[in-house]
């Protein structure tokens, strides 16, 4: 998964490929940046709380779920369920599944492959000294801000980007939510988990992030060697230090499950992913709109692809193709 702000960004220039009728049945499109956080609130959920690793790791696992599994399955049910219920015609219930859930998962698919490939894999591991994956996540998070935004990741004031007003959350979309998720996954509460996690999230970014006198920086080196993560969180970073990982000479690099070979950088594939996604929201925005939701519809659109490799969803894998090699 690329960091929170790098999927805030991604919304945010998506705006700009939408056709004109779709943007025109997302008058409040701006409000609503925080839903591209898609599978990742269910790791944002209840933070503060997870002071033990297997509370940690129960959402962790919930997310994992999602980004491997029933992709195409669990689209079709959340807007079956929608047109069934009428919620459908609401706002915030389309905006959630296609500019953001559905929109989270393409970017992960599209890039985490080579993320992977430079840095190791996408959950810790025990075994190695540092969780170098979430390091480079963080720092792609730094570049984007200011490179698209043009802001100073160090002191800006990022956890203000991921406030929502509670009025804009209706009890039809958290409904919604919760059945497509038991219906799917068989997962319980888990409309809850995601309107709690709403809120919760410009705190996590508040606490985790934003770190203006770079204190927590250094906390959470001094940390890491303990969690094998705390370094993947402060912004108080340096620039430079993600640009050996953004490809931009174009080397060739492998998917670590299949040593499929790509050239690519990692904003030719943010950008692939924009190009593809405004296409996805577009026709998935036709179908809600007509009102009619059918199987064969949902999944000529949703390519039913895990986040995490970017292959077919339940085809087993194995990451056996990495360029780092100090991991351990």
């Amino acid at each position: 998964m690329p960091g929170p702000k790098t999927h805030d960004i991604f919304y945010k220039n998506l705006k700009r490929k939408l056709n004109s009728k779709t943007l025109d049945s997302f008058p409040n499109y701006d409000k609503y940046n925080i839903f591209v956080q898609g599978h990742d609130f269910l790791i944002y959920h209840d933070f503060y709380k997870k002071a033990n690793s297997k509370a940690l790791d129960e959402g962790v696992d919930m997310s994992v779920q999602l980004q491997e599994h029933k992709f195409q399955e669990y689209v079709y049910n959340y807007l079956k369920t929608a047109e069934k219920t009428g919620s459908i015609e609401q706002e915030d219930v389309r905006l959630f599944i296609g500019p953001g859930y559905v929109m989270h998962h393409l970017l992960d698919a599209y890039t985490h492959p080579q993320i992977i490939y430079y840095a190791g894999d996408h959950t810790k591991n025990p075994e190695f000294k540092t969780w170098y994956h979430g390091i480079l996540e963080n720092l792609l998070d730094i570049y984007m801000m200011e490179t698209f935004e043009g802001i100073d990741a160090k002191t800006y004031k990022v956890y203000k980007d991921f406030e929502i007003d509670k009025s804009l959350i209706s009890n039809d979309l958290i409904s919604t939510i919760d059945t497509s998720l038991a219906n799917t996954y068989g997962f319980q509460d888990g409309g809850k988990m995601f309107e709690e996690a709403f809120q919760q999230l410009s705190l996590f970014m508040r606490v985790m992030k934003y770190d203006k006198t770079g204190i927590k920086r250094v906390f959470f080196d001094i940390l890491d060697p303990l969690t094998k993560g705390s370094r993947a969180f402060s912004y108080h970073r340096d620039f430079n230090e993600v640009i050996p990982y953004l490809n931009l000479e174009h080397e060739e690099w492998l998917n670590p499950t299949d040593g499929r070979v790509s050239n690519a950088s990692f904003l030719d594939l943010y950008e692939k992913a924009l190009d593809d996604g405004a296409y996805i929201v577009d026709e998935l925005e036709k179908i809600c709109q007509s009102g009619s939701i059918h199987r064969d519809d949902v999944y000529s659109i949703i390519p039913n692809i895990s986040s995490v490799h970017g292959l077919e969803c339940e085809k087993p894998f194995q990451l056996k193709y990495t360029k780092k090699t100090n991991n351990k």
